[in-house]
């Protein structure tokens, strides 16, 4: 019900036949609290009654993510053993995120920007955990060849 229609003259405000004029007559808003709400078979309905040159504009409706992956760290832990937790990148399926021209307004930046297919996630994963390998076989070195401090 949060559709509205969009014209080059605005938001449809309201409709209505004027006794005064003796005709039918479209008031626009330029804001869009001020339009009127309509549902997307109304709204189609309207602009095709009322030869009505625009489109319906759904501030609230989501676009599906398929196939897509994010990169995300993961802590996994060994309780037999009672190890601390092991931390890892790895590529995880992409939920329904909110893609909304309201959301993007807000925001200033669209949520999918960091989506990838599962071959570009994998080696995404595969680059940070080599990252992390590194810096912790630097750490390993470093100690095997520290020294005791002199007092």
């Amino acid at each position: 019900m949060n559709n509205y229609i969009c014209t080059g003259k605005g938001f449809v405000k309201s409709a209505g036949y004027s006794q005064e004029k003796q005709e039918f007559v479209i008031e626009y808003s330029d804001n869009v609290r001020n339009a009127q709400p309509f549902n997307t078979k109304a709204a189609l309905k309207f602009m095709e009654n009322h030869e009505i040159e625009g489109f319906v504009w759904k501030p609230y409706a989501e676009e599906p993510i398929r196939n897509m992956y994010q990169v995300k760290k993961r802590y996994s832990y060994d309780f037999e053993e009672n190890h601390d937790r092991v931390q890892e990148w790895m590529p995880v399926k992409a939920m329904m995120a909110n893609e909304s021209d309201i959301a993007f307004l807000t925001t200033k930046k669209l949520v999918q920007e960091n989506m990838m297919t599962f071959d570009e996630a994998k080696a995404e994963a595969l680059r940070l955990n080599m990252e992390m390998m590194k810096e912790l076989n630097d750490k390993v070195r470093d100690l095997a060849h520290a020294v005791e401090p002199q007092k």
